[in-house]
């Protein structure tokens, strides 16, 4: 089987945009958080009272073409600029054209991109364009909004959107498609893109994850905070893997896309490498819709699949910070690799950024391999940690060979991948 690595990360999040800005706030552990806007509770009143915001990008600072903002929305913008970083971080020359870009570099390859729910407000207002006859019918709340039937609806509220616009905006004519799993989204993405080119399908494949949840009135975090999995933690912060975890912090949206090629591929262009991506597995829980199956069977199974014989030094964790599923997943931690002495180094990304649902998985990787590259590791500022886990408290150096992250999605959608330090 051919050898596959990352050579490009292209992190777009409300803590830093650029893999060395994403990078350098995650080990300061600095975070986005704001309290909720008045505008949120027009109708309900939120129990948790924070959340991460949009990251502030547009598509004007990034050369494309003016109509783009027109015919897409959140997702579609935030994947289009994390290809166009990632693409330049692996080396390859972005030629400009009048519908987009070309690189002549790259004669195939593919996208292959998670998301987990993709954005709703364009639909709900040409919903209500389409059902109301006149403006006096419009509810006050939405006076101040922009409530009209969008000739591009349908194209907006296609999941593949996301893989189409990467594909059609760089030229890439290689497979494409977009893979939805929920919060384990992006680690799918990512898995089905080592698939492809170990075998030989394709030498170069954009992947990675997108989410854009940010609605003018909160509806969607409502249906999260409705569900009691959000963080009511002083201030917002999320602690991961802490006796007081209240629940994740809602993040409105992030995109993360990793360029994967295959070995030889990268190295006849003398492209830089950031780690080796060695396995995937994944399998389902086959319990529940939104819970995790309390004994953490599957995780465990999960684990045991990617450790294999292999001495693994770190895990990103999925530690979302919700207090039961953060139990499940540390009791199969403990199971697989031992007491506290002899696991991995275990730290959340999710305790800095929050969760970015459908890009998680994604910035995890990202984080994965940028601390193996770098020979660093993230702390998570947890007060009351659990017991016998291997907890990164404060940013350390760290070095690191075999590393896993793994990410558990609604449904009970269990995926994880194995990166290592690269070896010439």
């Amino acid at each position: 089987m051919r050898r596959v690595v990352i050579t490009g990360i292209g992190p777009v999040t409300s803590i830093g945009v650029g893999k060395d800005d994403f990078f350098d706030a995650v080990l300061k552990n600095h975070m986005n958080i704001k309290e909720i806007p008045e505008d949120f509770e027009i109708g309900y009143r939120f129990k948790s009272r924070y959340y991460s915001p949009h990251p502030n990008v547009d598509l004007d600072g990034y050369d494309f073409p003016q109509y783009y903002n027109k015919v897409t929305q959140g997702e579609d913008k935030l994947s289009l600029i994390a290809a166009n970083l990632a693409l330049k971080d692996a080396g390859f020359v972005l030629d400009k054209r009048e519908k987009g870009f070309i690189i002549p570099e790259l004669k195939s390859c593919g996208t292959i991109v998670g998301i987990g729910i993709s954005s709703l407000e364009t639909g709900f207002h040409s919903y209500l364009a389409h059902i109301i006859k006149d403006k006096s019918e419009i509810p006050e709340a939405l006076k101040e909004a922009k409530i009209r039937y969008s000739r591009m609806v349908v194209p907006m509220l296609m999941p593949n959107s996301i893989a189409s616009w990467i594909s059609i905006t760089y030229g890439l004519k290689g497979t494409s498609y977009t893979v939805n799993s929920a919060c384990a989204s992006g680690t799918f993405a990512i898995g089905k893109a080592l698939e492809s080119i170990k075998t030989g399908l394709e030498d170069v494949i954009l992947t990675g994850g997108v989410e854009c949840l940010s609605d003018s009135h909160g509806g969607v975090m409502r249906g999260f905070d409705m569900l009691g999995v959000l963080t009511q933690s002083q201030e917002g912060i999320p602690i991961p893997f802490s006796k007081a975890s209240t629940g994740f912090l809602f993040s409105q949206g992030a995109s993360c896309i990793l360029v994967l090629e295959e070995h030889e591929h990268a190295v006849k262009r003398g492209a830089q490498i950031y780690a080796e991506v060695m396995d995937f597995q994944s399998n389902s829980d086959a319990y529940n819709i939104v819970q995790m199956e309390s004994s953490g069977d599957q995780i465990q199974q999960l684990l045991n699949d990617l450790k294999q014989d292999r001495r693994i030094d770190y895990l990103n964790a999925h530690g979302s910070g919700t207090l039961v599923n953060d139990d499940i997943e540390a009791n199969a931690m403990v199971k697989v690799f031992g007491p506290k002495e002899k696991q991995p180094f275990i730290n959340s990304t999710k305790g800095i950024v929050g969760h970015t649902l459908g890009a998680s998985g994604a910035l995890e990787a990202a984080v994965t391999a940028l601390s193996i590259k770098r020979s660093k590791l993230h702390g998570n500022n947890i007060p009351d940690p659990r017991e016998n886990l291997n907890l990164v408290g404060e940013t350390l150096e760290a070095n690191l060979n075999v590393a896993i992250s793994t990410s558990y999605g609604f449904g009970g959608h269990n995926a994880g991948i194995v990166l290592k330090k690269y070896d010439e």
